[in-house]
């Protein structure tokens, strides 16, 4: 482990001089945020879902994974700045073991595999969600627990300590693998409380790019083939560290996104 070879990514080298400028004219991720919107038409999508027996969230992860897997610039990650790939695709979410308020959130990270098809991606939330809904909690968890016992000037100086070695590439795999904000993106799915897509703000904390929000279904007019039509459709709002590539890059890779929302078909096979 070390600065060019990361327990989490490879420095990337040979990149062009303006790529690896980026992180010293915005030093944080919050200063190279990028916002960009998508309505996604479901009239494909609701039929789906109801005929193969699946939900628009776990088409929402498998398309965010089968895009990291055909674009590499989309799961990129900043750390001291330094560009890195990352060596794995990796989706992070909150998860309740209830739909109340009183119900304990829970931090889920779930690893896919580049060739895993919607049927594959769908059984590992299913399996990490069942953890979650068993009572059964994550490391992390028990860490934040742990830190929020400290004073408060102990548990600043534990982060800053923190920071420093990931600004070298020396945390353990371990660690990273236990921490919610070491992924490729972070998920939410306001939809399901009833709420539309939020612009999510990025984390300085970890090394997540992409923040993306998925919003309630509801009917809207959309032109299709130059007529006005009604039809289910859902907001999916990003948030993009902009220094992991260039505009045109990202809004393909988002494009591709899109495709594979309105054609879930197209996930069934890597």
């Amino acid at each position: 482990m070390g600065i060019y070879k990361r327990a989490d990514g490879n420095y990337l080298k040979n990149l062009p001089s303006y790529i690896k400028f980026f992180p010293f004219l915005m030093t944080s991720r919050n200063s190279a945020a990028v916002y960009f919107s998508q309505q996604i038409d479901l009239t494909k999508t609701v039929s789906y879902c109801e005929k193969n027996n699946t939900k628009i969230f776990h088409i929402f992860i498998a398309a965010l994974v089968r895009v990291a897997a055909e674009r590499p610039a989309f799961n990129r990650f900043v750390v001291g700045k330094r560009l890195y790939q990352r060596n794995a695709i990796i989706i992070g979410f909150m998860a309740k073991q209830e739909l109340t308020e009183e119900a304990q959130e829970i931090s889920v990270k779930v690893h896919f595999e580049p060739t895993d098809c919607l049927q594959d991606v769908q059984e590992k939330i299913k399996e990490k969600v069942d953890v979650v809904k068993s009572g059964s909690g994550f490391a992390a968890d028990d860490t934040i627990e742990t830190l929020l016992k400290l004073p408060k000037f102990v548990t600043s100086f534990i982060f800053f300590f923190m920071r420093l070695i990931d600004h070298f590439g020396l945390l353990t795999k371990s660690f990273i693998d236990e921490n919610p904000l070491y992924t490729s993106a972070y998920v939410t799915n306001v939809g399901s409380i009833g709420l539309d897509a939020p612009f999510h703000h990025m984390y300085e904390w970890g090394t997540t790019s992409v923040f993306a929000a998925l919003g309630k279904i509801h009917p809207d007019c959309i032109i299709k083939d130059g007529e006005i039509t009604i039809t289910d459709v859902v907001n999916v709002n990003f948030t993009v560290d902009e220094r992991i590539a260039d505009g045109i890059y990202m809004a393909k890779s988002l494009g591709y996104f899109k495709t594979y929302m309105e054609n879930p078909e197209l996930l069934e096979q890597a």
